[in-house]
């Protein structure tokens, strides 16, 4: 196949993608953030942004607009320099990737030792109690009645991050508690499928397996695509892995059907990363700037990612 039709191929899948994958543009303008600024200095020329994502359709107005909203939601700040305006991730904002980094990019899941986080969020007021909901999902954890959630592990780090960007550190009990050894396995397992929704996440985890696996095989037979295509390869497979896995709870294996989508799904993503890794480092170093010119950095990415 030669350098053209290998391109479009790629730009064929990606096309598809933001044509049938409901994608926010907003959203994918913060992936490029925690995916790629975070790993070549932490700052960007606002037409560096522009200049990356365009290919997908993105115009210079709607990369625009959605890195205002991302201001506006204090996950971005822009700095001026001259007639320029560069952006980097707020501290609420590197708070977020680091919590979504600790999922994302880790290949193993740690050993259960059985002990459960509890939170009760009675106390919460009325117009924080959604936000507090959908980060604490995407965290992973079940709703086990109103105001109560539960995560089968302690990650405390992720938890008091999210309370401190919320401010209430001083409006949720958090407890630990471990199951009755008594207890017979299948009724956690019980309970954990009728307080988290895996069906919905079983049948996502298998339509990114089945769409992306095709990608996978092509880049094992091709290496001549673009490296402006391959770059918003990875940056599409990282947004449409993440936005599943966050709402992954990342139970114990004893708790999961012995067939669960997830650990496919994970490989695979790894396994495209690492292909993707070095030829999109190369291109980023050349064609995206910020105030100090080319963004440099990246060469350790796989020494922290999918190892």
């Amino acid at each position: 196949m030669n350098l053209q039709a290998s391109t479009t191929t790629i730009d064929q899948f990606l096309q598809a993608r933001m044509r049938d994958g409901n994608i926010s543009s907003t959203a994918l303008v913060f992936t490029l953030f925690c995916d790629v600024v975070t790993q070549h200095g932490g700052e960007i020329w606002l037409g560096s942004v522009i200049h990356a994502l365009s290919p997908l359709g993105i115009s210079e107005r709607l990369t625009r607009t959605a890195v205002f909203r991302l201001v506006k939601d204090g996950l971005l700040q822009s700095r001026k320099q001259g007639r320029r305006s560069h952006y980097r991730l707020t501290s609420t904002g590197e708070h977020y990737y680091h919590r979504a980094a600790r999922r994302i990019y880790a290949s193993n899941q740690p050993a259960w030792d059985g002990v459960w986080t509890l939170l009760f969020a009675s106390l919460v007021p009325k117009e924080k109690r959604d936000a507090l909901r959908k980060g604490l999902l995407w965290q992973g954890y079940g709703t086990l009645a109103a105001g109560v959630f539960a995560l089968p592990y302690s990650d405390r780090q992720a938890l008091n991050e999210l309370l401190t960007d919320l401010s209430l550190e001083d409006s949720v009990v958090q407890m630990q508690a471990q199951a009755d050894r008594d207890n017979h396995p299948q009724i956690m397992q019980r309970l954990v499928m009728a307080r988290w929704d895996l069906e919905d996440l079983r049948h996502r985890f298998a339509g990114f397996t089945k769409q992306y696996n095709q990608i996978l095989k092509f880049l094992r037979q091709e290496n001549r695509a673009s490296g402006h295509s391959l770059f918003l390869l990875r940056v599409m497979l990282i947004h449409e892995y993440r936005r599943i896995l966050l709402h992954d709870p990342a139970l114990p294996a004893t708790m999961m059907p012995s067939d669960w989508e997830g650990i496919a799904a994970q490989s695979l993503a790894a396994d495209i990363y690492r292909l993707l890794a070095a030829p999109t480092v190369t291109w980023v170093n050349r064609e995206l700037v910020n105030a100090t010119g080319a963004l440099k950095g990246g060469n350790n990415l796989l020494k922290n990612r999918f190892v």
